[in-house]
């Protein structure tokens, strides 16, 4: 499986309660909440944006928004932190940094992310800004003379380079730009259990009203995974782990009642460990898993939009955008975009598996079978972040 992630912003300048104790424990309690329910509300605006087919990195979004409330002053930090929910301690904020490079630094081997703050060498941006973004070991502040255009955009793709994604810049981007933000994320991990290609088949993809699509290459396994109902959500939850120490895991996502289109909404009434329980409660099962092999590329470019929707306003006006902790001059944000790619395929986990007779094996195995529109979350079980999510209800083979 292989996930890979570009995404942008562009910033023009203008011409014209109750403490709680700040420790490990209790950050990480007020990161899980905040960064799930912003990353299920813009998935949910994403997947009615996309006609439910797509891949998206709601937390590269969240990480961006982040790394512009440092520079935000009054009402603009302030709509910034009512949506994403960042803590407005600095403790708690210092200890969010800690537990996002731990994550980077335990992931490393299957997780790339990357903010980068382009700075045009003529903009005199503020030391205490650097110091502040620096502090996060995923972002990397470059100083470029944006008036060589063709060097810029050289520069810029380069570092942002994606193997077959590459530069996504050209020099019309840097037209009155002056400061620049791009994330690049790439995901890359086999499966715990990987699917046989043996077993690999053509068979038929079905909609909602179970009219045929299109085929699919199915793949095809047999073995014990954590599989449950969640009748909050409408949906039966299959669970396949990565190879990453029960860290990382895929979850799928199949409408037993309703439709895969509110299915980003439903989760808003519900959390991953709500999830993870009653797959404890439940146990393992001996499951027949049948699931398209995939590859799906999105492109949005109305990030913004969707932003400004869920009540972040402020940065996109002129007039009213207040980023003082980054500049002396005026400085709002215009254009955010994302692409993100992903292939889903049968990829071996490790070079030996368990071996067949060890697994017992009951005579009956229950069905999960992926043949009609299905949604998706790649997350990470410790710190119940969605590093990425979508949807697949356009088949191809």
């Amino acid at each position: 499986m292989i996930l890979k992630i570009v995404s942008f912003i562009f910033l023009f300048t203008l011409v014209q309660g109750k403490k709680l104790n700040c420790n490990h424990e209790n950050a990480l309690v007020s990161f899980k909440r905040p960064t799930y329910d912003f990353s299920v509300r813009l998935l949910d605006r994403v997947s009615r944006d996309t006609r439910f087919h797509f891949v998206f990195s709601p937390l590269s979004t969240w990480l961006q928004l982040m790394s512009l409330a440092e520079g935000a002053r009054g009402p603009t930090q302030t709509e910034i932190w009512q949506v994403t929910r960042y803590h407005r301690m600095k403790c708690f904020r210092r200890k969010f940094r800690e537990i996002l490079n731990s994550m980077d630094e335990e992931l490393k081997f299957m997780t790339k992310r990357t903010n980068f703050i382009v700075i045009d060498k003529l903009l005199s941006v503020k030391e205490s800004f650097k110091t502040e973004v620096n502090k996060t070991n995923t972002t990397k502040i470059i100083s470029l003379n944006f008036n060589n255009r063709e060097e810029a955009v050289a520069k810029i793709n380069e570092a942002i380079d994606m193997d077959d994604i590459g530069g996504q810049f050209d020099s019309d981007d840097f037209n009155l730009t002056v400061l620049l933000m791009s994330d690049t994320a790439s995901f890359k991990s086999d499966w715990w259990k990987p699917f046989n290609p043996v077993f690999t088949s053509t068979e038929k993809f079905y909609s909602e009203e179970n009219v045929i699509l299109g085929n699919v290459r199915m793949m095809n396994q047999e073995d014990y995974f954590n599989l449950t109902e969640v009748p909050f959500i409408n949906a039966r939850v299959l669970e396949l782990p990565f190879n990453t120490n029960d860290r990382l895991c895929m979850l799928v996502f199949l409408p037993t009642g309703g439709t895969v289109v509110d299915l980003f909404y439903k989760l808003k009434n519900i959390r991953l460990s709500t999830i993870f329980n009653l797959f404890k409660v439940k146990g393992t099962k001996f499951v027949k898993v049948e699931m398209p092999r995939f590859k799906i590329t999105s492109e949005l470019q109305n990030i913004p939009e969707l932003i400004y929707d869920m009540g972040v306003k402020r940065m996109f006006y002129p007039e009213l955008a207040d980023f003082g902790g980054i500049s002396d001059y005026p400085v709002y944000a215009s254009i955010m975009t994302q692409i993100a790619d992903i292939e889903v395929t049968e990829q071996e986990a490790r070079a030996s598996v368990v071996p067949a007779p060890i697994i017992r094996r009951p005579k009956h195995s229950i069905p999960f079978t992926a043949n009609r529109p299905f949604a998706f979350l790649i997350v990470d079980r410790f710190t119940e972040s969605i590093l990425f999510g979508g949807m697949y209800s356009h088949p191809s083979i």
